[in-house]
């Protein structure tokens, strides 16, 4: 039955491992905490229940540009009712659609977005069949990409009645796996957890002496093995220096840069680019590839160490979605130790900034949470919506109202709170600087311990394990071949298209 709604509806004949579980558990009305691998098939785990419902299903993401990109995925097949609520939807393109809800069956919403007033009322009036939270790991205090929103969302699942609701994560260790369960509420829920391990992705690190030796050896890797391929660094002002230098030193891959930075039209562009094989090599932030179906990625080169091992295993995970044979290099120098831990410390708790932000609030009066959190966030505190929801949770606010409250008491618990997280976060960097310099033991195995795995002996594995790259060798390139003038080839287009 399931297999003719997956023909029908999106064209594939049978379903990948996991997916065709997950849909049944929901559609008997089971909560489901799922865990897939990276380029599994994790949106069809609610888009073909989403369709088969009575009702709308409500899809929370924190990937503006992915929920943008599988709206227009699901018209294309003709699947229209389809849409998106974000910052980005103008407010004339806001109230159509809520005053249209009930013809809706996939809403994809931002955290943020589902606590509006305006949203919740429109919701109120129609049957919400299902609750999504994709990237589920930020539900939890311990994931590697908290957000304080998420643990809004049990509120309003209950508010819309509890309907069954799907977590969903591409990694997540047994203590966030608890904590996600625990923050939405899910009552004894069906639970498909798959390893992490991605066997055809092979695994190398390599630490440089210095900055320049580190650069050289990139030239070398992007000169010499087949593309298309990621390379992550930590800053967008990296990521543009990154892409020029190498378009300086290999003249024959195309190369471009992408950051969150970047006007949404030019992102588009790069990623489009990227996806129609205009360009070999992309150096971008953390901020590239989430949600993006490019299958044929034959490596991923980090320039930095990444702050945990679950931020690591993702964004490898972008490359060999084909299942050939990729890899994954960690390329570091000794210096970038530090630059790790002084980013942890970037955003760290000070008690000046709380008390100052803090002493603004009357008793009696309502807080507006907006307004308070532009404040703190205007001080450059990413922690300020964390901030408004702990008020919330330790009786500060109640019913909208500031209540009375002890300073010192309330200073006291956020230090503690922010005590924790800082502490948490540097250990979870430990295990990231073990792997980046260890080259006794597996690296496969040093990853997948992480999620208290053990991973099966196969061939290639790492290059602990005697692994080299010689099969990822680029086919050499023609020095004496004619360059590709784009000026002449556009004017080559143009004269056909006019039929001369």
């Amino acid at each position: 039955m399931l297999e003719r709604h997956l023909q029908a509806l999106f064209g594939f004949t049978s379903f990948r491992q996991g997916q065709k579980e997950i849909i049944e558990a929901l559609i008997n009305g089971a909560d489901v905490l799922a865990m897939l691998p990276t380029g599994r098939g994790k949106s069809l785990c609610y888009q073909l229940p989403a369709f088969l419902a009575n009702g709308v299903t409500i899809v929370v993401s924190p990937l503006l540009a992915l929920m943008e990109d599988q709206v227009q995925q699901l018209k294309s097949i003709g699947l229209k009712q389809t849409a998106a609520l974000n910052s980005f939807t103008e407010k004339a393109e806001r109230r159509r659609l809520l005053r249209n809800l009930a013809r809706v069956k996939l809403l994809y919403t931002s955290p943020e977005m589902l606590q509006s007033r305006e949203l919740l009322a429109a919701l109120a009036k129609v049957k919400v069949a299902y609750i999504v939270v994709d990237e589920a790991h930020c539900v939890s205090y311990w994931g590697h990409d908290f957000r304080a929103d998420y643990l809004r969302i049990c509120d309003i699942k209950q508010a819309l009645g509890s309907p069954p609701c799907l977590a969903i994560t591409a990694t997540a260790t047994k203590e966030v796996r608890a904590d996600i369960k625990k923050q939405l509420d899910l009552r004894t829920p069906f639970e498909h957890i798959e390893s992490v391990n991605r066997s055809n992705i092979v695994l190398l690190a390599e630490e440089a002496a210095d900055q320049a030796q580190k650069q050289q050896r990139l030239v070398e890797m992007v000169a010499t093995y087949q593309a298309p391929g990621i390379i992550y660094v930590q800053s967008r002002a990296q990521a543009e220096a990154c892409s020029a230098y190498l378009a300086q030193e290999v003249k024959h891959v195309r190369t471009s840069f992408y950051h969150g930075g970047m006007e949404n039209a030019d992102r588009l562009l790069v990623q489009q680019q990227f996806m129609n094989g205009q360009l070999d090599v992309i150096c971008a932030t953390n901020a590239f590839g989430m949600g993006l179906n490019k299958t044929d990625v034959r490596y991923v080169i980090h320039l930095h160490y990444p702050l945990d091992i679950a931020s690591y295993i993702q964004e490898i995970g972008r490359a060999g979605r084909d299942g050939a044979l990729s890899f994954a290099l960690l390329l570091t120098a000794r210096e970038d130790r530090v630059q790790a831990k002084n980013l942890l410390k970037k955003n760290d708790f000070t008690a000046d900034e709380w008390v100052w932000a803090l002493s603004q609030l009357k008793v009696g009066e309502p807080l507006d949470f907006p307004s308070f959190e532009n404040r703190l966030l205007a001080m450059q505190s990413d922690q300020a919506r964390t901030v408004g929801y702990l008020l919330e949770k330790w009786g500060v606010i109640k019913g909208g109202l500031v209540q009375s409250f002890s300073m010192a008491k309330l200073t006291s618990l956020l230090h503690r709170h922010f005590k924790e997280q800082i502490a948490a976060k540097q250990n979870r960097l430990l295990p990231v600087f073990h792997y980046g310099r260890d080259d006794q033991t597996c690296r496969r195995q040093q990853l997948l311990s992480y999620f208290d795995e053990v991973p099966a002996p196969h061939n290639p594995c790492c290059d602990v394990c005697g692994l080299t790259l010689d099969s990822f060798k680029r086919t050499p390139v023609n020095v004496n071949e004619a360059p590709f003038l784009w000026e002449e080839e556009l004017k080559a287009v143009f004269a056909v298209a006019e039929g001369k």
